[in-house]
């Protein structure tokens, strides 16, 4: 009778501890590495994926013939709208990430792209030709109330919520070309001061007072960052070969961004202060990985899986670094 019971506490223990690993293991992909999802045309076409700051665990989290592009996320990090081509034209759609059943938001015979889900959770905003030139829209999550933000001959396009909901920043090709904020209604447009040439690709920093961009810096497209009062231009990246599509970290203090720093298109990472030995790449792949976005911290959990198995207790000892 003894040896039984001493055999059921081992089983119980070993059970507990089994759970207590698996838990943890969550955690520490979910919680304590900060995830981000690109666009990458590694398998022929165009998909989705997501893998932590450290450019490591990977995942796929679209798969269709179709081209899937520009990924962004709610506020919560349970739902993911992106761009499919799988109706023949580029439309939005939105992913439930719990179950990855995708239902359409738009569906018009123009090409509707470059979604940008409203810090608040309440729009999503995206730029559509529908009216005959690149605008850019709003629409709740919903599909319900389509409005319209810009209106004119030249294009606008490249939409950033700024961390309070209540501004976007957006690249507009009227004259002068660059950089405008307006409100969320779509008005009161200003051109960012002091920006350099053909600025675009505008993201707001987390405390709302930086935008970074990509921009031409004499000889060459890099990124740059500049106070949203127009005070403090600083270039955080020098390369002939182009970089763009930059995003902050939650924390403020580190971009993601995309480069052709190697001649082909990756994920790179740096410090806003342009350090480069603190410059890290996160992807290696001959075809193009592009347009990088944070996925909010703890919510999308990454279950392990082939591409994510590690020993579990050694990765509970360990601190998370590069």
């Amino acid at each position: 009778m003894k040896e039984k019971f001493t055999y059921i506490v081992v089983l119980a223990t070993t059970l507990l501890f089994g759970h207590f690993l698996l838990a943890a293991n969550c955690y520490v992909y979910a919680s304590d590495v900060p995830s981000i999802a690109f666009s990458s045309k590694r398998n022929e076409n165009y998909d989705i994926y997501m893998m932590d700051i450290n450019g490591k665990n990977l995942q796929q989290l679209t798969d269709d013939l179709a081209h899937e592009t520009y990924p962004t996320f709610s506020p919560d990090g349970q739902q993911m709208a992106y761009v499919s081509s799988r109706a023949g034209n580029d439309d939005i759609y939105v992913m439930n990430l719990e179950t990855k059943v995708s239902e359409p938001l738009t569906n018009h015979p123009a090409d509707d792209f470059s979604p940008a889900w409203s810090p608040d959770g309440r729009w999503i905003a995206f730029v559509s030709e529908r009216a005959g030139t690149l605008d850019i829209y709003k629409i709740e999550p919903s599909g319900a109330n389509l409005q319209q933000l810009t209106d004119a001959d030249e294009k606008n396009n490249t939409p950033a919520w700024s961390p309070d909901s209540q501004f976007i920043a957006y690249r507009s090709f009227k004259n002068p070309a660059g950089i405008y904020i307006m409100d969320a209604e779509g008005g009161n447009p200003r051109r960012l001061d002091n920006q350099p040439n053909q600025a675009w690709t505008p993201a707001w920093s987390p405390d709302g007072k930086q935008i970074a961009f990509s921009a031409v810096f004499f000889e060459g497209y890099d990124i740059g960052i500049l106070n949203v009062d127009g005070t403090d231009l600083r270039r955080i990246t020098r390369h002939l070969n182009g970089e763009t599509s930059p995003v902050w970290a939650p924390d403020g203090h580190t971009i993601v961004f995309m480069s052709w720093w190697d001649r082909t298109s990756d994920i790179y990472r740096t410090d806003i202060n342009g350090i480069i030995g603190n410059r890290r790449r996160l992807t290696r792949h001959p075809e193009i990985d592009m347009g990088p976005t944070w996925i909010p911290t703890g919510a999308l959990s990454v279950s392990p899986t082939i591409n994510t198995h590690t020993t579990l207790w050694g990765r509970l000892k360990q601190a998370v670094h590069d």
